[in-house]
């Protein structure tokens, strides 16, 4: 707790001492941003007797800064789990529909990097969080154009919150979106990611339950830890439609390892969400980044997923996990939202923790700025 209210307090000061220096000469820009989520829930018919739960979860404070033409950067902390840990950590340059970032930041891989606030449901999908990736240290590369992206970077294997060694293995990412079809209120988006990385000895596939109420040692589902790795390739297909209220997204993640030893792994996954707008005009899409941010206030949103991973191969029993959920989003305003997820759990026979299906009802307050 102290180091919370330390981090919190330095966050909280530097804006005041860098509002003294704001310059229109030199164009130096601050603002401060943040989120907390109220999370509640209760299980059922489980046997692992989780009964039910309310947190306080991932407090966020940081922030954005504007430096002359064409310059920005990023700070911003987080607090869950019980300690404090490092978030965005960039700075970036923009020249006309390039842009570069350099620091601890994304790959270009996956659906985490929308952020937990413009998640369409309480917890990004289960086949997501075991096959995309944390946060990195490296440098990125983005083309933005109206009907296409191109997004690439380089980074580090090693963990920058984690015991740093030197030999860190390395990581390369690549995104490639396009859209074949765009106008008001509609969309086609279609991208491919490849992702390479070598240097890493051991991988671990972890996932569980799409909540925030479980720590990760008591929600591994699926789980594999596997040694002796060589390489490891990885690929991400991904698919957005829009058309006027309606969204339609979908998501297929392959996992190949080369191993030394032992035989070579192959672990999958993938789901498909759909959303309708009862109240609001549209869905709202970042062009720039190619992702799906929050609608606009006023909206009521209906949604289903449904999600699925597969770590059984070979003589590797990480467990096969699926899982129905349906929700509902109320936007209230620009920063409050109110968010209702129900879900169906579906373990296979081979999973970890058991077998026997079960079910989670949760409901969220989320305030961000």
């Amino acid at each position: 707790m102290r180091n919370l209210l330390l981090s919190l307090l330095l966050l909280g000061v530097l804006p005041v001492f860098a509002q003294g220096e704001k310059s229109p000469e030199d164009g130096f820009r601050w603002k401060l941003i943040g989120r907390v989520f109220f999370d509640g829930g209760v299980f059922m018919n489980d046997t692992l007797d989780f009964g039910h739960a309310f947190h306080v979860n991932d407090i966020r404070l940081g922030s954005v800064v504007t430096i002359g033409k064409g310059w920005d950067a990023k700070i911003e902390l987080g607090y869950g789990n019980g300690k404090v840990s490092l978030k965005d950590v960039y700075l970036g340059y923009a020249l006309g529909e390039h842009r570069f970032r350099l620091g601890y930041q994304y790959e270009p891989f996956g659906n985490a990097r929308v952020g937990t606030a413009n998640y369409r449901f309480m917890q990004n999908a289960t086949a997501d969080n075991v096959f995309g990736d944390s946060r990195k240290l490296g440098i990125s590369y983005s083309y933005d154009h109206e009907w296409m992206n191109i997004m690439a970077g380089v980074f580090s294997g090693g963990d920058m919150q984690g015991n740093v060694k030197m030999d860190q293995g390395y990581s390369l990412a690549a995104k490639f979106i396009g859209r074949p079809w765009t106008g008001e209120r509609k969309l086609l988006h279609l991208a491919v990611a490849p992702r390479f990385s070598s240097g890493q000895e051991t991988a671990t596939f972890n996932g569980g339950v799409p909540t925030m109420l479980l720590n990760k040692s008591e929600n591994g589902f699926a789980d594999a830890t596997l040694d002796g790795v060589i390489n490891q390739w990885k690929l991400d297909l991904e698919c957005i439609m829009i058309y006027r209220k309606w969204m339609l997204q979908g998501q297929y993640l392959f996992s190949h390892l080369n191993r030394r030893e032992e035989e070579n792994f192959n672990g999958q996954g993938g789901y498909v969400q759909a959303s309708f707008l009862i109240l609001g005009g549209g869905h709202n899409y970042n062009r720039q980044t190619g992702m799906l941010g929050n609608p606009e206030k006023g909206s009521l949103e209906l949604l289903a997923r449904y999600d699925c991973v597969d770590l059984n191969d070979g003589d590797v029993l990480g467990g096969k996990l699926s899982d129905i959920t349906v929700g509902m989003n109320y936007f209230i305003n620009k920063y409050i939202a109110a968010k209702i997820n129900y879900t169906r759990m579906m373990p296979g026979e081979s999973s970890p923790l058991g077998g026997k299906g079960f079910d989670l009802l949760q409901a969220r307050v989320q305030f961000n700025f």
